[in-house]
């Protein structure tokens, strides 16, 4: 994982689950389809996701179906 992303992983840890979900989505829509950084970040909302409990995870969906806003 780059150190960009790593520090904002560590920074995001002071979020709550629901809202440090909520933000990697929003990062992950300002990303072009298909770049490095929208992977990464994808990836880290899947293991950020898989560590919460389900009954936090009621407006988690997968963000590889969201796509960039115009």
């Amino acid at each position: 994982m780059s150190t960009e992303i790593t520090v904002m992983a560590a920074r995001m840890k002071r979020l709550s689950p629901r809202h440090r979900l909520a933000h990697l989505r929003a990062l992950i829509r300002r990303e072009p389809a298909g770049s490095n950084r929208r992977l990464t970040l994808v990836a880290l909302w899947r293991d950020q996701s898989a560590a919460t409990p389900a009954s936090t995870k009621t407006a988690a969906r997968d963000p590889c179906s969201m796509t960039r806003a115009p």
